[in-house]
């Protein structure tokens, strides 16, 4: 009877094992779906945020809301390519570079953590389109263009950049005064 009793025992701790190993993974599973929706959500709120600004910005260009993602298009590369040019511009252990840094590093936090650039999904979302301003280049590189090769591109681009500011200005904080 001890034997059976034990038995018993051995049975209903393995389905409490189960049950508490079941209810670690659907807890897990619920924390990352809620994990998911928040960041859809801040994604969502990110692109409405840009695409008011480009409906403000460009108000006087004639057409309805395409062209308005055209011109965001157009000065998208541009935006980025003068705070590059500024960071490398500003001459060493200026703030300045400080604060481009923390902006380039909100950035590519942004694009690793939303999946791809909320800018040119706020380009998407007014032209109605899905290319985007790294199609040519990855044409020209002979890459197929999708939506994995393009967010792949994208944050591969931002990563590398930021990290050589990075490398700039750790090397322009840690070098000597005198040289």
């Amino acid at each position: 009877m001890s034997r059976c009793v034990c038995l018993e025992n051995r049975k209903h701790t393995k389905h409490l094992e189960m049950s508490e190993t079941q209810e670690k993974t659907e807890t897990s599973e619920i924390q990352e779906n809620t994990k998911k929706a928040v960041l859809r959500q801040v994604r969502t709120s990110l692109v409405d945020v840009f695409v008011s600004l480009a409906r403000v910005l460009f108000f006087w260009i004639p057409g309805g809301d395409v062209e308005k993602g055209r011109a965001l298009m157009a000065c998208h590369p541009v935006v980025i390519g003068l705070c590059i040019a500024m960071f490398f511009a500003a001459p060493p252990r200026s703030p300045f570079r400080v604060i481009l840094i923390a902006l380039g590093l909100a950035v590519v936090s942004s694009q690793w953590l939303l999946g791809g650039c909320v800018v040119t999904r706020a380009e998407q979302k007014l032209t109605g389109g899905k290319e985007t301003i790294l199609d040519p280049f990855l044409l020209l590189a002979g890459v197929e263009v999708n939506r994995d090769t393009r967010i792949a591109a994208t944050v591969a681009s931002s990563t590398a950049i930021i990290a050589i500011m990075l490398w700039v200005l750790a090397c322009d904080l840690f070098r000597s005064p005198h040289i």
